[in-house]
């Protein structure tokens, strides 16, 4: 996923090169090289790390680690590398150490990982845990069983492709299995696995475990919860849940409690207020078990209506003022030029009227363009390098909600690309096409772009967006229609601790691609909390 243009380039401004330069002899600047996108066959994810300088990556079960296939390796335009390229095969069965060569040498490690999915099932099985360094399982199943006569419907124990060939008997021989399978399990069964050739021992333990009603997860959003409970299978349990204060139950439909296991069930609680404390209460024939919960606030962020803006020298800023920072442009630097491509403009066309809209326009100024923007985060400063300038600024501000949408208004006139830099030159004499973005991230910190050596967000491999959702304008709009983007949610479960929303008039201003004078209009941002929540799956 590239991510929509944002920063202005000032090759062309005139700038000592001397106030970037080290302390030494020869008088070298330092110039910093790093990987900035990754990509091997077969990949599921890869997460790059530039302060640590390493690059882990993800790998599907089926992939052989000492033969994978590089598709992708981009890294700071300043650095070469002659270890590896694309098209060549590593194995990553151990680490891979390369060096980026700028006017100093910087070593990056390639790493791999590999996760397989294990599991045993059971019948009456309630828990498992699998200890893969130590080839050991431990089955819990519920006590209305017998230990005599467990019955196992399926297992996997390595990748994908493996089999189960059969059991240690008596004596240590091999008796031969399929599933499903009823044995003895009074004591560890040893099951053998054939892994390409490659012959696995794994001990399988089973014990007996008595249950008791109990809520065992619950995961809350702003309008709904989710709840799952263990019990014993005689009775099902019946839900039923209030508003702390109140003294009325709601007693939840048995069509939305629905079977995870024998011995557990999940609920989905629905139409609950934002920001609100409730109880939920489970009951199963003579027990009952409570627990307490506060839904996530409807949260927004400040001037999402884009009506306040004020001046950092000759740069707008959409934001009410320096003390109180969600917004930020490009506009502190190409503000140098006498340019601003994004600003305010005068909107009484969207319902209540009066107000003010952004305007983002995609500029040139000495050849090089800038495409009109705004997003979450802030402008750091201009840096200098041996190949031009660039900018370094944070992405995110901290939010911790999770909105199932994002809606809004845009006008759009789009105009033929008429400046194209790699990788992007294909796109010229085409329409420009605008971009909408959202994403939730648990980032520690916001995300440090930096412009001049590539380091952007990777939208579609870095393990730290929880959720993503994309809008791109196309064709000429020349009234305000309304837009939804959808966020669809990489992991239900995890909570944020950032959000990064972004506009802009030219999807791939990014590297300095795009028409000059496409102009977007954008207003009245608003998170939208529904009960339903859209998966990336």
């Amino acid at each position: 996923m590239r991510v929509a243009g944002i920063f202005f380039s000032l090759a062309a401004v005139s700038v000592a090169v001397t106030s970037c330069l080290i302390e030494n002899d020869m008088s070298y600047p330092i110039v910093h090289a790093e990987v900035t996108a990754f990509e091997v066959e077969g990949q599921e994810s890869v997460s790059i790390n530039a302060e640590q300088r390493t690059v882990e990556v993800e790998l599907g079960e089926t992939v052989d680690m000492s033969a994978v296939k590089v598709t992708r390796f981009d890294f700071s335009e300043t650095a070469t590398c002659d270890d590896i390229h694309v098209d060549d095969v590593l194995d990553l069965t151990s680490p891979v150490k390369v060096v980026l060569e700028t006017y100093q040498q910087y070593e990056w490690t390639i790493s791999a990982t590999q996760p397989v999915e294990r599991y045993v099932d059971c019948r009456g099985q309630i828990y498992s845990s699998i200890d893969e360094d130590e080839k050991t399982v431990h089955v819990s199943i519920i006590d209305h069983e017998a230990l005599s006569s467990v019955m196992f419907n399926d297992m996997k124990l390595e990748k994908t492709g493996s089999e189960i060939t059969g059991y240690e008997g008596d004596g240590g021989a091999v008796v031969p299995v399929s599933f499903p399978v009823e044995l003895d399990c009074s004591e560890p069964v040893v099951f053998v696995v054939d892994d390409g050739g490659q012959t696995s021992r794994w001990t399988v333990s089973v014990s007996l475990m008595s249950v008791s009603l109990a809520i065992t997860e619950t995961n809350v959003w702003a309008t709904h919860a989710d709840v799952n409970v263990l019990y014993d299978a005689d009775t099902k349990p019946e839900f039923s849940y209030r508003a702390t204060g109140s003294t009325s139950w709601t007693t939840l439909p048995e069509t939305d409690v629905e079977p995870v296991s024998e011995y557990e069930v999940h609920a989905s609680i629905t139409g609950l207020a934002p920001g609100t404390a409730y109880t939920v209460r489970v009951t199963s024939g003579t027990e009952s078990q409570n627990g307490d919960f506060t839904t996530e606030t409807a949260a927004q962020l400040h001037n999402m209506s884009f009506d306040n803006w004020y001046k950092d020298g000759s740069a707008w800023i959409p934001d009410l003022d320096a003390s109180y920072k969600v917004w930020d442009s490009a506009n502190k630097g190409s503000s140098i030029l006498n340019i601003n491509p994004s600003s305010p403009t005068s909107d009484v066309a969207i319902p209540g009227g009066g107000k003010q809209a952004a305007e983002l326009e995609t500029m040139s100024a000495f050849g090089k363009l800038a495409a009109g923007n705004l997003y979450t985060g802030t402008f750091g400063r201009i840096v200098i390098g041996s190949s031009g300038t660039g900018a370094i600024l944070d992405w995110g501000v901290p939010f911790s909600s999770r909105p199932s949408a994002m809606t809004g208004y845009y006008k759009y006139f789009p105009v033929t690309i008429d400046v194209a830099e790699a990788p992007y030159e294909d796109q010229k004499g085409q329409m420009d096409v605008g971009q909408i973005m959202v994403f939730l991230t648990d980032w520690d910190t916001p995300f440090n772009v930096n412009t001049l050596e590539g380091r952007f967000v990777d939208v579609d491999n870095d393990p730290s967006i929880i959720a993503f959702g994309l809008f791109e304008p196309e064709g000429k709009i020349d009234r305000y229609q309304r837009f939804r983007v959808d966020i669809r949610y990489r992991d239900m479960t995890r909570t944020p601790k950032y959000i990064v929303v972004t506009a802009c008039a030219s999807r791939y201003g990014n590297y300095f691609t795009g028409g000059v004078g496409s102009r977007m209009f954008v207003d009245e941002f608003e998170f939208v909390y529904e009960d339903e929540v859209l998966s990336a799956e």
